[in-house]
């Protein structure tokens, strides 16, 4: 997806960032990245770090999802990841059905 997300669709990423992955709920972490994700051009790839260590990231790019450095996965890293990512593709696919692209 190359066009900006909605302040609605950019929150709800990132609550799932925060309740799935622990990444930081200070507002200047959050203001970045809704401000990244509503602003052409978009970021692609965000770093948040949370409970992934510093390979923590979000990827915006053809669909939502997360990852962390593979030297950095364990069994609860990939759990989290998981969760997350299914949560993330149901967000991706709603956005999609209510702001198609142009």
């Amino acid at each position: 997806m190359d066009y900006p997300l909605t302040l609605e669709t950019a929150l709800a990423v990132y609550d799932v960032l925060i309740e799935e992955c622990g990444a930081s709920d200070k507002g200047r972490d959050r203001d970045a990245f809704i401000y990244t994700q509503t602003k052409k051009p978009i970021c692609v790839e965000w770093r948040f770090c949370g409970k992934l260590g510093f390979g923590g990231k979000f990827w915006n790019n053809s669909k939502f999802y997360i990852s962390c450095y593979s030297e950095n996965e364990t069994a609860e890293r990939l759990a989290m990841i998981n969760a997350a990512n299914a949560r993330l593709t149901e967000l991706y696919q709603k956005h999609l059905a209510e702001h198609p692209p142009a």
